[in-house]
């Protein structure tokens, strides 16, 4: 039996970069594309500057190689502060074919701040 290497793949979401229009997926294939095959064990985002709107909220989802990562959720929540873990190790392994990271805004808000690094750890299957 073969032993997996563990990849760590990287993408940033940056208002100033990939805007935040209500309503809008925005593919962040800046810095990381899931390679086909891939296995995804662990996900997690650290947010380096608040997400925020000029008034009410917006929800974020996060998803890469059709696999949701972080369902919809308020971008004031405590799961965008910080670091925080949307998919842990002992989850289950989600397969996927390829695909970047997409980053999602609904409830017919946009944001108008806003940075952080996703950060998607994978093996790749045989």
């Amino acid at each position: 039996m073969a032993i997996s290497q563990v990849y760590l793949g990287r993408a940033k979401y940056k208002f100033s970069v990939d805007g935040g229009a209500a309503d809008t997926a925005i593919t962040l294939d800046n810095n990381f594309t899931l390679p086909v095959n891939a296995m995804i064990i662990g996900a997690w985002t650290d947010t380096k500057t608040a997400l925020a709107t000029a008034s009410g909220t917006c929800n974020v989802a996060l998803a890469i190689g059709g696999v949701t990562i972080k369902a919809a959720t308020a971008h004031g929540h405590a799961d965008y502060t910080g670091i925080d873990y949307h998919l842990a190790r002992t989850s289950a392994a989600l397969t996927t074919a390829s695909g970047s990271v997409v980053f999602t805004t609904s409830n017919s808000v946009a944001l108008n701040a806003g940075e952080m690094d996703i950060y998607v750890e994978y093996i790749l299957a045989d």
